[in-house]
């Protein structure tokens, strides 16, 4: 079954013009038809979809609140609810409320979803991941995937928890592996409204989006604060889904390539990304990370400070590193503590972001690596970008390769001794002309 389902995905793309071949789904237009039930019509404004699980109203609550928000924005946005997946009379018995009234996105209509521009999520916690409900549309769009109809397509998420601490961040953070898989672009709210800092009263909203307390029995409401996060989100990413939707730019755009490399592993990679940038016509800075600059205190530093000054002026970044215990280098984290200030001053806000990396061994990080990065971006509200499965190469199961939907990767051995193949070269050189694409579109 699995072989069938990879060599229908390998069709998929071919038909839609391959990224690793000619060109990436980034560039590919849905020529799906709209479809009953909602979906949008094409009269050149930026259409969002704002799907949604509710049990006890919170989660409605603030879908009405980014709904207004992203109509404020300049957004069309048609909403929805996923299917409820439990029996009428076990609802009742917890103390559900009747649903709302917005159009229930049954299988039929899951494949009107390419003709969206962007899309935000919302769903209660469930143990600190989203709740069944959500995770079961999710598993209704593989042939989406299969397809690549989602890829580079924006999105966001909000949630509702019980309690403090009670899944606000890693709720949305499992959510991000289902729609890296689709490639798609995750939207961070990131400190982009000062309430998110607010320690005056007990809220809800994180860096990764808007979010309630409902507390353990459902009984209290969002707050008018966390409402205010709500709407903010809302008019946050209708701007950014507007700049990642647009034709690309005519420029060059600047893209500052980041990275640490011990053996030469990621150095190799970075090498074969930042050729890839030049010829999909980006202007790439290589940005060698060392940790061995020291200051007057004893303190050492990855990069001087003036490098650090000087990222706001680049428009995408692209950073490795080799993986270490399954999270980034401790060298490529001193360059995000270095970043402190950019962070006070939003200086990176909506900037797209990627990242590539080198292990030791299959499954030794290749994707909990990339993972620990985006915790990174989220914080300063940088924008995600995977490349999925838009490289037909991350689907061959015929050599041993790195790579895969969070960005390009290669095994290096657990002493340093194997060097990045061809194929996972090709996939290094893929990323870096999708990633290219993708930043010519945000500054349009």
């Amino acid at each position: 079954m699995a072989q069938v389902c990879f060599s229908i995905a390998r069709e998929s793309y071919s038909a839609m013009g391959h990224a690793c071949s000619k060109k990436s789904t980034a560039e590919v237009k849905s020529t799906a038809p709209a479809q009953a039930g909602g979906a949008p019509a094409g009269d050149g404004k930026l259409k969002v979809a704002l799907i949604y699980y509710t049990m006890y109203g919170h989660v409605k609550t603030l879908a009405d609140q980014v709904k207004a928000g992203l109509e404020q924005g300049g957004a069309e946005v048609t909403m929805y609810q996923v299917p409820e997946i439990l029996p009428e009379e076990v609802l009742k018995k917890m103390g559900a409320p009747p649903k709302p009234a917005d159009t229930v996105l049954d299988h039929a209509m899951v494949d009107s979803l390419p003709d969206f521009d962007a899309f935000v999520f919302g769903f209660p916690t469930r143990f600190g991941m989203m709740c069944s409900q959500f995770k079961s549309f999710i598993d209704g769009t593989g042939g989406l995937w299969m397809a690549g109809k989602l890829a580079g397509k924006p999105c966001a998420c909000f949630t509702s928890t019980g309690t403090q601490g009670g899944g606000a961040e890693t709720t949305i953070l499992t959510a991000i592996t289902q729609l890296t898989h689709h490639g798609m672009l995750f939207v961070p709210v990131g400190y982009s409204t000062q309430d998110i800092l607010n320690l005056d009263e007990m809220h809800g909203g994180s860096p990764y989006g808007a979010h309630t307390l409902a507390n353990g029995d459902g009984s209290r409401q969002p707050s008018d604060l966390e409402k205010r996060i709500a709407v903010h989100q809302g008019t946050h990413c209708a701007n950014l889904f507007k700049k990642l939707t647009a034709e690309p730019a005519g420029g060059k755009p600047k893209i500052a390539i980041i990275y640490h490399s011990a053996y030469g592993h990621v150095k190799t990679l970075a090498e074969t990304i930042k050729a890839s940038v030049e010829a999909a016509g980006g202007e790439p800075t290589v940005i060698v990370l060392s940790g061995e600059i020291t200051h007057a205190d004893g303190k050492n530093s990855a990069v001087s400070q003036d490098v650090v000054d000087s990222l706001p002026n680049y428009d995408g970044f692209l950073f490795g590193s080799p993986t270490r215990f399954g999270m980034i280098s401790s060298v490529l984290k001193t360059f995000w503590d270095q970043t402190a200030g950019l962070w006070l001053g939003g200086k990176l806000v909506g900037k797209p972001a990627a990242f590539f990396t080198s292990t030791g061994t299959q499954g030794g990080g290749t994707e909990t690596t990339p993972l620990t990065c985006v915790t990174q971006f989220t914080h300063h509200g940088m924008v995600f970008v995977p490349i999925g499965y838009t490289c037909q190469d991350i689907l061959n199961i015929e050599e041993m390769h790195g790579g895969s939907p969070w960005g390009a990767s290669t095994y290096a051995g657990a002493d340093g001794s194997r060097q990045p193949t061809p194929l996972e070269l090709k996939i290094a050189t893929h990323q870096g002309g999708y990633f290219t694409n993708i930043v010519k579109k945000s500054i349009a």
